[in-house]
């Protein structure tokens, strides 16, 4: 079972809901934006493939794979930058680590990296506190991160 999954969804849509990471792109630019960031300085974690799912499929997943990569599978509905960030801390975290608190370390802490790289950047922060204080404000604990911190992330904030 995935503790704290339902939780983790309503907090960060009582965070994100109404700005732009919730604006639905296209897959390719979700896709772009999650090779580039995953190719960038920061990114401990492991290789990333990206594909589109089904053309029915209304959620996107994060799965390992056998050889070590992670597969972040895009729906159409949730091609937004909140989704590519969510299946991203699954793949920093490890997809084992379900929603659990090192996950939720981790959607923090590629909310602050990658919200600082997308068009009009320089707003990882604000995006950062707003899930940090949802995750808070329901009681929702935030674990240690086993990697390092992103050059983005204001010590204080998390």
């Amino acid at each position: 079972m995935d503790a704290g999954r339902a939780e983790v969804y309503a907090y960060e849509l009582a965070a994100f809901d109404g700005t732009d990471l919730e604006q639905v792109r296209s897959f390719e630019d979700v896709a772009a934006a999650i090779e580039q960031f995953t190719a960038g300085e920061w990114w401990p974690g492991p290789a990333v493939e990206v594909v589109q799912a089904r053309s029915d499929a209304g959620s996107s997943c994060a799965r390992q794979l056998s050889d070590g990569r992670v597969q972040i599978r895009i729906a159409a509905p949730q091609a937004t930058w909140a989704t590519a960030a969510h299946e991203l801390a699954h793949a920093l975290a490890g997809v084992e680590s379900g929603h659990g608190p090192v996950y939720r370390q981790a959607y923090l802490d590629v909310i602050a990296d990658l919200t600082n790289r997308l068009p009009g950047g320089r707003r990882g922060m604000m995006h950062v506190d707003q899930l940090a204080a949802a995750f808070d404000a329901g009681g929702l604990d935030v674990g240690n991160r086993h990697w390092p911190r992103p050059p983005a992330a204001d010590p204080f904030a998390l």
